[in-house]
């Protein structure tokens, strides 16, 4: 079956100053094991710890310059140039001026193939002993990821059950799958996108906000959350700005967002964002 791809999953990057990876073929955004096909736009300075894939990757430099340290080399990729990396050899990549590329690996890319080194800069000492403050990356993606929600999704179920008792048999009734199938049949006509936040040191995704959103129409939030040791570090603000954002490039006329009885405490921080309460809706705790 022929598929298009409509925009990239934004991957989170290792190396520092961080680069951006936009994944278009993988064993996520496509569900494809044997090939991931990526464009990196990497900043200048930018350089990544030496690691011995088990993959091969091909690449092709479109701008800048891509060096590659291997098997005792350092070569210098340009522009228009194309380089072949075999699986299993030690490898480092960099880009001192900066540069974007192309890369395609075999079998497809994943963290757990990469076989990383681990290497503790002073950047890194620094994040270890203050590990209440957390360095994240925000990416976004679409509906076809919306099953990376799942766990946070349930986190933010038991914490709105924890505040709200009246509806907590309602609430155990509707299973992740089918609230998932309910927001995308409901809108199979509107545009979704989801906004993670990702641990950039353990690569976990923290937070998420789903939202929604139609040219001349309304957008909403759908669903957001941060796990509790990531609260209070500006992680729901900055999903939020993006969110908004992207609605607003949309076409979106108005903005909703639904708040469950006994989570009004988080009214203030949506008021930062100019949305106040509008309407109350009522509802029976028991199905007739």
């Amino acid at each position: 079956m022929v598929r298009i791809i409509q925009f990239p999953r934004i991957v989170p990057a290792a190396g520092t100053p961080p680069k951006r990876i936009e994944e278009y073929v993988g064993r996520i955004i496509s569900g494809t094991s044997n090939v991931s096909i990526a464009r990196m736009i990497s900043p200048p300075g930018w350089s990544e710890p030496y690691q011995i894939p088990e993959f091969e990757e091909y690449t092709i430099v479109l701008s800048g310059i891509l060096q590659v340290e291997a098997e005792g080399h350092c070569i210098q990729v340009q522009a228009g140039q194309a380089v072949i990396m075999p699986s299993g050899i030690k490898v480092r990549y960099s880009t001192p001026e900066g540069a974007e590329y192309i890369a395609v690996c075999t079998p497809a890319f994943s963290p757990d193939i990469v076989n990383r080194e681990m290497v503790i800069n002073d950047y890194e000492i620094q994040k270890i002993a203050k590990p209440s403050i957390l360095s994240t990356i925000i990416f976004a993606t679409g509906p076809e990821e919306i099953d990376q929600i799942e766990d946070l999704w349930v986190e933010l179920r038991r914490f709105i059950q924890s505040k709200n008792h009246l509806f907590v048999d309602r609430m155990n009734k509707v299973k992740f799958h089918e609230r998932k199938q309910e927001i995308l049949e409901r809108n199979a006509s509107r545009n979704l996108r989801i906004f993670f936040a990702s641990d950039e040191i353990s690569h976990k995704n923290i937070g998420y906000c789903l939202c929604s959103v139609a040219s001349d129409s309304y957008g909403e939030i759908e669903s957001i959350f941060i796990c509790e040791e990531a609260r209070n570090q500006g992680i729901g603000t900055k999903l939020m700005t993006q969110a908004l954002s992207w609605m607003k490039e949309e076409g979106g006329t108005d903005i909703l967002v639904h708040v469950t009885v006994g989570n009004e405490d988080v009214i203030g921080f949506y008021k930062k964002f100019g949305l106040h309460p509008r309407q109350y809706i009522l509802s029976c705790p028991e199905e007739k």
